[in-house]
């Protein structure tokens, strides 16, 4: 009996002691700050999201939230820029813990952009929804990366309203584990009778699970084809 008793105590202390370091791992995760992909990180739903204008934009650039021209939701982001290659807006990140380890295990950005023919006079000029976007943080204080997305669904001639969605591939953030960030969007024109707005909405970055894949085409059903049935194996 003393034996079996000192097997149960045994056994109950096992138990605890594996609770405890259970309990420990279960909370030291919990401390642990893991990138939320994919994540928006600009729809404007009744606030600017931590976005402003860039504090090196040039002339009479404005931003402001309005309930227009939204692709996710029931508001966008409505920026006018000076003509020719312009720092827009920006959102800065540091400060920010999560958002650090979202941008720094990030693979891609998108963002969709509407543009108006009725606030457009184009004449000879050009307009591109976007130029490009610049990275700010511990890699390189200038990461300039150009879009993925072709430039003739980017670009435009304002004869009708343009809704495009552009894809950036964000290289490898070295170290991952980011102490400072700022993203730029990037817009460009030129040459235009009047300029009109840029309108944007559903910035979000995603990780390297949530690449657009290829998909297999589907093949082709083969409809009533005549199959000749099995034939009897000749035994040799």
């Amino acid at each position: 009996m003393k034996d079996a008793k000192s097997m149960n105590v045994n056994l109950m202390s096992r138990i605890v002691v594996c609770g405890f370091v259970c309990l420990a791992i279960t909370l030291g995760l919990a401390g642990v700050s893991y990138a939320e992909l994919p994540k928006v990180i600009g729809d404007w739903e009744d606030s600017n999201d931590g976005w402003m204008v860039d504090p090196e934009a040039l002339g009479v650039t404005t931003a402001k939230v309005v309930k227009e021209n939204a692709t996710s939701g029931n508001y966008s982001y409505k920026v006018f820029a000076n003509p020719e290659w312009q720092k827009a807006v920006s959102r800065e990140f540091s400060g920010d813990a999560n958002l650090l380890t979202t941008l720094g295990k990030a693979a891609q950005l998108k963002v969709d952009i509407t543009l108006k023919a009725k606030e457009w006079s184009m004449g000879s000029g050009w307009a591109k929804a976007i130029e490009c976007i610049i990275i700010r943080d511990d890699k390189s204080d200038w990461q300039q990366i150009e879009p993925t997305t072709d430039q003739g669904e980017i670009s435009w001639d304002g004869k009708a309203d343009k809704t495009v969605t552009v894809t950036f591939d964000i290289p490898p953030q070295t170290p991952p584990n980011l102490t400072k960030g700022i993203i730029i969007l990037i817009t460009n024109y030129q040459d235009v009778n009047t300029a009109g707005n840029f309108y944007f909405d559903n910035v979000r970055l995603l990780g390297a699970a949530e690449l657009n894949q290829p998909k297999e085409a589907a093949k082709p059903v083969e409809q009533n084809k005549h199959k000749e049935p099995n034939k009897p194996v000749k035994a040799k």
